[in-house]
């Protein structure tokens, strides 16, 4: 899949030569050398140094239930629940009418406005907007008071985009695991995480985990799934059957709580096997536009994780953007994790050496729940200067000029949109 493996084997090479000038010194990984290949293998011309690859914001809200309104709950919106079906809860909590409580909310960075719902124990809605740059929120003013919907609004999936080959660079399709997770409160003590494995275009075995550092794992009360479903449920293999009977909740080297998500992703995502089919092939799930020998189309497996604290102390603060998930490959006999951007240095279950390194990430978090991710082989969207014309070129997946992943990696300001341009040659439709 990937053909930069000569890259490494050069750095290994390059650093073995370095430590034989040294009896007291052998470098077996020169992270300058590594840094300065991987520049010349980047498939971009530049890469905006203060880049934080953040295309979302967390407030956090204080928020007052107003007397008269009969609150039960209340729902943090990112469209008007009344003038769009297509609303959907970026956050929400369980409250009394005339109390006031804090709540964390992530939502997309290109919203300005953002609605609260009141709802009530006859499920009937008062709806209130606000700038969510205002901290508090009250429903003194209103949209439309104690009113039903003709729908439920969804919990809002962000989709989680990782690349399998830290510390190679890797081909930067973003899809050799692709989740898509949504954050959704039960009650006040009780976190559903709805975890959909949308796409696995990975080559290898590829483990998935959600950790939360935003809380201890002595916090936890109990963790289970709804109906008893796993990822790893048909894994009936004799050689996947210690992974696949781990418990659900593990402790991490820091003393935090992290779900086992999968063991396997091709595995989790696949056909169902029997204990005797003997070698598992490993596909490439929904990176193509139709099935063939090596890649399926397939609807996603989607499992959803009931976490269930002890206390609703830090129940509020949980959102899609402060938690972790992860991937884990093995590399050169050491399991290696890859993180979203924010969490690269962590080393949740795994120690091993991190290289940080002043380029592309390995994962991505996208805002969307339908984002298109690339096509297999296909970069996210690159921008190149044209050596003779000095001209800028756009290319791959996301590759619209003035809304382009290219320019946006370039300058972290600009084309904050660009994950709703597609080139949709290029992408996997949902």
């Amino acid at each position: 899949m990937k053909r930069i493996q000569y890259l490494i084997m050069a750095v290994v090479a390059i650093s073995i030569l370095v430590g034989t000038g040294s009896s007291c010194k052998k470098n077996m990984f020169d992270e300058a050398i590594y840094d300065t290949l991987i520049k010349i293998q980047s498939p971009v011309d530049s890469v905006d140094p203060n880049h934080n690859w953040e295309l979302t914001t967390t407030k956090y809200l204080i928020i007052t239930a107003n007397a008269g309104v009969g609150t039960k709950k209340v729902m943090i919106l990112d469209a008007n629940p009344k003038t769009s079906s297509l609303a959907q809860v970026v956050g929400q909590l369980y409250m009394e009418e005339g109390n006031r409580v804090g709540l964390s909310v992530s939502y997309p960075s290109l919203l300005s406005t953002l609605y609260a719902a009141a709802v009530d124990s006859t499920g009937a809605y008062t709806v209130t907007e606000f700038n969510p740059a205002n901290r508090d929120v009250d429903f003194s003013t209103t949209l439309f008071k104690k009113e039903m919907l003709s729908y439920s609004p969804m919990f809002q999936y962000f989709a989680f985009c990782y690349e399998q080959e830290f510390p190679e660079p890797g081909d930067f399709d973003y899809n050799d695991v692709l989740m898509h997770i949504a954050l959704e409160r039960a009650n006040a003590r009780e976190m559903y995480f709805h975890v959909r494995l949308a796409a696995v275009g990975g080559n290898q075995q590829l483990a998935g985990c959600l950790r939360l550092p935003e809380i201890s794992y002595d916090e936890i009360d109990t963790v289970y799934t709804v109906g008893d479903k796993s990822f790893n449920k048909e894994i009936t293999d004799q050689y996947m059957a210690v992974l696949r009977e781990r418990d659900l909740l593990l402790k991490g080297l820091k003393g935090e709580p992290i779900l086992n998500l999968f063991a396997d992703a091709h595995w989790a995502t696949g056909d169902i096997l029997n204990a005797d089919f003997g070698m598992f092939q490993r596909k490439q799930y929904n990176v193509t536009k139709q099935s063939s020998t090596d890649a399926q189309l397939m609807v996603p497996r989607e499992v959803t994780f009931v976490l269930k604290l002890k206390t609703d102390i830090r129940a509020n603060g949980i959102t899609l953007n402060n938690i972790d998930p992860f991937i884990i490959r093995s590399y050169n006999g050491v399991n290696m994790e890859v993180h979203t951007y924010n969490y690269r240095t962590v080393k949740a279950l795994n120690e091993y050496n991190y290289i940080d390194v002043g380029h592309l990430p390995w994962a991505l978090i996208v805002p969307l729940g339908s984002f298109c991710h690339p096509l297999e082989g296909v970069n996210m969207g690159f921008r190149m200067k044209d050596k003779t014309t000095g001209s800028s070129i756009l290319f791959g997946a996301y590759d619209v000029g003035g809304h382009s992943f290219g320019e946006w990696a370039v300058n972290r300001n600009q084309s904050k949109d660009w994950y709703e341009y597609p080139n949709e040659s290029n992408v996997f439709v949902w």
